[in-house]
C-alpha cells in the first residue's frame, strides 16, 4: 500500500515594504493631478503671469508721455513685476492641498499608508513646488520673450545681459516654489479651509503693512517679510536694499522656518 504525503498548501508571503519618500510624492501627484481645481487654478497663474508680460510693453508704449511717472527707459523686470503678488494664488494652492485633506477626513488614509508623517509634507511640498517651479519659469521666459517685439513697435527696447535672464527666469521659479511651501506649511498648521486661506493673506499681504503703522523704522521691518524680501529676486538691483539674492534667502528663511514648525507640529499632534 502506497502512502501519499498530504499536499501542503501554498502559503504565500507578504513581504511589508517601507513606504519610500519617493513613493510618497508619486501619491500626492496622482492626488494632485485628480483635482481639476489644482489645474484650473495653477493655469489661471500662468495665464496672468504671461498676461503681465504682454500688458506692461503695451502699457509703456501707450503711456503718457508728458507724466512725470511714466519718464523712465524700459527695463526687462517689468514684465515680472507682479509675479510676487500674482504668486500669492499658489501659496493659496498650497494650503488649501494640505486643508482640503483635512476637512474630507482623507488625511487619516494618507498618515496611516506613510507612517512617517514628515515623508507626507514634503511630498506634498515637493508636488505643488515643482508645480508652482514651472509655472514661473515658464511664464518668466515667455514674458522675457514677448515683451522686446511688442517695445520694438514704438521703438523702444532694453538690454538683457544672460546673468539677468537667468536670475530672472530661474528666480520666478524659485520664488514661486517657496510661496508654495509656505502655502503647505500654513495649511499644515491651521487644518482648517478657509482660516488656512486667511493665514496666507494675512501673512503676506497685511502683516507687513502693521510695522509701518506702528514704528518710524516700519519701512525697515517691511523689507524682511516674505513678498517684499522675495520681490527683490525680481526688481532691478539697487543700493540700500538687501539684494536679489539675499531677498530670496529671507523669504526662503521664513519657508524653511515654518515648514519645519509644521513637521514637528504634525509629528505630534493627532490628526
Amino acid at each position: 500500500m502506497t502512502t501519499t504525503s498530504p499536499t501542503r498548501p501554498a502559503v504565500a508571503s507578504a513581504v511589508a515594504r517601507p513606504v519610500t519618500l519617493v513613493n510618497s510624492i508619486r501619491s500626492e501627484w496622482v492626488k494632485f493631478h485628480g483635482l481639476t481645481s489644482n489645474f484650473m487654478l495653477t493655469g489661471f497663474t500662468l495665464l496672468l503671469l504671461i498676461g503681465n508680460g504682454a500688458a506692461m510693453p503695451w502699457a509703456y508704449v501707450f503711456r503718457d508721455r508728458g507724466s512725470a511717472q511714466a519718464d523712465y527707459d524700459a527695463y526687462p523686470e517689468m514684465v515680472i513685476d507682479k509675479t510676487g503678488y500674482v504668486g500669492i494664488l499658489l501659496a493659496i494652492l498650497g494650503a488649501l492641498v494640505v486643508a482640503n485633506e483635512y476637512r474630507s477626513g482623507q488625511i487619516k488614509a494618507t498618515m496611516l499608508s506613510v507612517p512617517r508623517r514628515t515623508h507626507v509634507l514634503v511630498a506634498k511640498a515637493t508636488t505643488v513646488g515643482t508645480v508652482s517651479f514651472l509655472v514661473g519659469l515658464i511664464s518668466a521666459a515667455i514674458s522675457l520673450t514677448i515683451a522686446p517685439p511688442i517695445l520694438a513697435t514704438a521703438g523702444y527696447g532694453y538690454e538683457l545681459a544672460a546673468s539677468d535672464a537667468v536670475r530672472l527666469i530661474l528666480g520666478s521659479g524659485l520664488y514661486l516654489a517657496t510661496l508654495a511651501v509656505i502655502g503647505i506649511a500654513i495649511g499644515a498648521l491651521v487644518r482648517n479651509v478657509v482660516a488656512s486661506v486667511l493665514g496666507v493673506l494675512g501673512l503676506l499681504l497685511v502683516m507687513p503693512v502693521i510695522p509701518q503703522m506702528f514704528s518710524d523704522v516700519g519701512g525697515q521691518i517691511t523689507a524682511y517679510f516674505p513678498i517684499q524680501a522675495g520681490s527683490l529676486l525680481l526688481a532691478p538691483p539697487e543700493p540700500h536694499t538687501l539684494g536679489p539674492w539675499i531677498g530670496y534667502l529671507v523669504l526662503a528663511g521664513w519657508a524653511i522656518v515654518l515648514f519645519l514648525v509644521a513637521a514637528v507640529v504634525v509629528s505630534r499632534r493627532d490628526t
